[in-house]
């Protein structure tokens, strides 16, 4: 069941990999390895992957100790996975377009004319957030 175990601190917490059917995940955290591999060869720092994940620095060296000793046979499966994902996203913009489409053809009524203005509003007052934001930064 494990793998790699890194031992911590006074109190000798242990973390280690665990071999699921989804994939191997860090202990004491719902995290997959790929993940961790994705944002390090992305060059993402031990710190910032922590950060990303809500991880401890010792479990993402646990994860990198994993993966350098068995990076020929994740590689492979971190590229499905990434296929996977980019075929899901296609198909659910599809959705949305489809959808959205829908939506255009029916009738006007008074509510989605006020979620219609709602929206929009909101859409206006958020670009003018992001450009405030944009104006503040040196």
């Amino acid at each position: 069941m494990t793998d790699t175990t890194k031992v911590a601190g006074p109190n000798r917490l242990r973390y280690r990999i665990i071999e699921t059917d989804a994939g191997p995940l860090i202990s004491e955290s719902r995290v997959s390895v790929f993940d961790v591999m994705d944002a390090h060869d992305a060059g993402d720092s031990i710190y910032e992957i922590g950060l990303t994940f809500n991880l401890s620095p010792l479990q993402v060296e646990t994860a990198l100790d994993y993966i350098s000793q068995h990076r020929t046979k994740l590689e492979p499966q971190l590229a499905e996975i990434k296929q996977q994902l980019a075929e899901r996203e296609v198909y659910y913009r599809r959705q949305a377009a489809q959808i959205d489409q829908y939506i255009g053809t029916l009738p006007m009524t008074s509510q989605r004319a006020a979620l219609h203005v709602l929206r929009e509003r909101t859409e206006n007052e958020y670009q003018a957030d992001i450009a405030a934001d944009r104006a503040e930064r040196p």
